[in-house]
């Protein structure tokens, strides 16, 4: 029995320093491997550099040409994101050559979102025509940070044959795309899209003509100044009202004052009327100045503040309706003070700033 014990004790004792010197090896092989992979990192990171800086010798540029690890490729892709110009188009042609961008189309549909996240977010940085129809494919993907590296990609890529699917994917029942992120997308795409655009405010849903309204005024697309007056009067939607008071104001055309002063009625929602004091203020016009000088004596506090803020930006005519409220002690002067205790402050750091120069 007592012999039993012992060779029991030597069989675990024996299991458990085999155990540790193969735990041993193991960790001393994973360093060494590691190690390995950072020197290889590092002298691929060397020589893409000295590459995308035309400044191999025959001999570098044949190691680099022949290497197909993962490793080249993916510094390749980081590296993308951050160069421009000549290098970006030498390094674009390099990676076109290994047939990177069509291992990246087919890694769009692999199992792992990450790698598809990777795949949309590359695709986007090449910026090749081919990757558009399957990043738009993505803005379907059941994952949200699928979608939106999609969508910025879309952006990146700049092709206004993208956009019906950006505006689409706004309303796509659960697998909605972020309002911000669809309107970045537009913007990088710009005024070329004007057009397209223009459908999803006459016939697209709530999120789609919010975001086409805000777009085009951020664009100056005067020559939609008539469908957004139409959303601006009768759009059941509050919040397409808004922006499209907004984008009237950043438009700026005089032929809009009149629908803009209707909205300042206090039968409409305090947002609406904020909104369009700073449109009509971005307008301008001494019919304008009147308007919004009224509401400085509202008790609402945020029509009072928004219109006296409105009004400071409208020069002379503006200062002097502030002078006026502000002398006669009514329910509007504290804004008026307020208001041009602000533009003096600024106009005495302006003149120091300058007296400093």
């Amino acid at each position: 029995m007592r012999f039993i014990l012992i060779v029991s004790v030597l069989a675990l004792s024996a299991s458990i320093l085999l155990m540790i010197i193969a735990t041993v090896i193991l960790r001393f092989a994973r360093t060494r491997i590691e190690a390995r992979s950072l020197a290889n990192r590092a002298e691929l990171r060397t020589l893409l550099v000295k590459f995308l800086s035309e400044d191999l010798n025959p001999g570098e540029l044949r190691l680099l040409k022949t290497s197909g690890s993962a490793e080249l490729e993916e510094l390749s892709e980081t590296m993308l994101a951050k160069v421009k110009g000549r290098a970006k188009d030498i390094l674009v042609s390099f990676l076109e050559s290994r047939g990177t961008v069509e291992q990246a189309i087919r890694r769009t549909t692999q199992r792992g979102y990450l790698g598809r996240c990777r795949a949309a977010a590359f695709l986007g940085h090449i910026g090749s025509a081919e990757a558009r129809e399957p990043l738009e494919a993505m803005l379907r993907d059941r994952r949200r940070d699928v979608r939106i590296t999609a969508a910025r990609s879309l952006g990146y890529l700049g092709d206004p044959k993208s956009i019906p699917a950006l505006l689409t994917g706004l309303d796509y029942h659960r697998r909605l795309l972020p309002f911000g992120t669809v309107l970045v997308a537009l913007m990088r795409i710009g005024s070329s899209g004007q057009d397209l655009v223009g459908v999803g405010l006459r016939s697209g849903g709530e999120r789609q003509r919010a975001v086409a309204a805000e777009f085009l005024g951020l664009t100056g697309a005067i020559r939609f100044t008539t469908e957004l007056v139409d959303l601006l009067v009768n759009d059941r939607s509050l919040d397409v009202r808004i922006r499209s008071a907004r984008a009237l104001g950043r438009i700026g055309s005089p032929s809009t004052i009149t629908p803009l002063i209707g909205c300042l009625d206090k039968n409409n929602a305090t947002g609406l009327r904020t909104v369009s004091c700073a449109a009509l203020a971005a307008i301008g016009g001494g019919q304008v100045v009147s308007e919004i000088c009224q509401l400085i004596e509202e008790d609402d506090y945020l029509i009072s503040s928004a219109a006296a803020k409105a009004v400071s930006q409208m020069g002379p005519l503006g200062t002097e309706c502030l002078d006026q409220i502000a002398k006669a002690n009514s329910a509007g002067s504290p804004y008026a003070k307020e208001v041009l205790a602000r533009v003096a402050a600024r106009v005495v750091d302006k003149t120091q700033n300058q007296s400093e120069i």
